[in-house]
């Protein structure tokens, strides 16, 4: 099908205008929807530099993160509002948790989902370690071991606002990526149990809800798992046992 046609009906699944304020969402280009024959689809978090110019076997990049250059195959962004329409990232994130949803931890943009189910931490974690693609996570715990509600953001979670919103809302664990040193004291103030889990892995489920729905369509569509943008090193002097 043309581009501009895919582009009419994501957009009917996925409101442009469900977009956070100054999201770059949509097609980026180069060259013009009209003019595109749309088969084959790679679905990518981000592009990379060497990602783009390997692309000459898909027709269209559909990529969760707007790019921080231009790219050099067709291009469609679709980022916060994939994140808060119900179905999509977010709810994929609990879907591949196993959670059931109950509510949005933000009404005012729909960012977040509030799930319910009793865990202990430990529990908790080894439930994100058989469910996500990640092999290390960062945990400030709380002063309840006892899980009962939990917060999940699909990548950029870990933030004050939101840790200062899950308090609010009696949340007792907050699931998401970007864990920063001032997010971790705080959640230690409020007594919130902290799990980062990636911003990477987080945002995978959401990945491949994305390619479903494109496939659906009747489009060849695959996630390329592109690889983080850094290297993890273990210091040589750590005990490997």
């Amino acid at each position: 099908m043309l581009a501009s046609e895919l582009f009419k009906i994501i957009e009917d699944k996925v409101p442009l205008s469900l977009a956070l304020t100054d999201d770059k969402v949509g097609f980026i280009g180069p060259g013009h929807p009209d003019e595109i024959e749309v088969e084959n689809v790679a679905v990518i978090l981000d592009i990379h530099p060497e990602t783009d110019p390997n692309s000459e076997e898909a027709d269209l990049l559909v990529c969760h993160h707007p790019s921080l250059f231009p790219p050099t195959t067709p291009t469609y962004i679709i980022h916060s509002n994939w994140d808060i329409v119900q179905g999509g990232a977010n709810d994929a994130l609990a879907d591949s948790l196993k959670l059931d949803v109950i509510d949005v931890l933000e009404e005012e943009t729909g960012i977040g989902r509030i799930c319910k189910e009793e865990f202990t931490l430990d529990g908790f974690v080894g439930r994100v370690f058989d469910s996500l693609d990640v092999d290390h996570i960062r945990i400030v715990q709380g002063k309840e071991s006892k899980i009962e509600k939990i917060a999940l953001i699909s990548g950029f979670g870990l933030n004050p606002h939101y840790i200062k919103l899950a308090s609010k809302k009696g949340v007792d664990l907050l699931l998401s990526g970007d864990l920063t040193h001032p997010g971790a004291v705080l959640a230690q103030r409020f007594g919130i149990n902290l799990v980062d889990a990636t911003h990477h892995a987080t945002e995978i489920p959401g990945l491949v809800k994305l390619c479903q729905m494109l496939n659906e369509l009747g489009l060849n569509a695959d996630v390329n798992y592109t690889n983080k943008p850094w290297d993890t090193y273990q210091s040589p002097n750590m005990s490997t046992s």
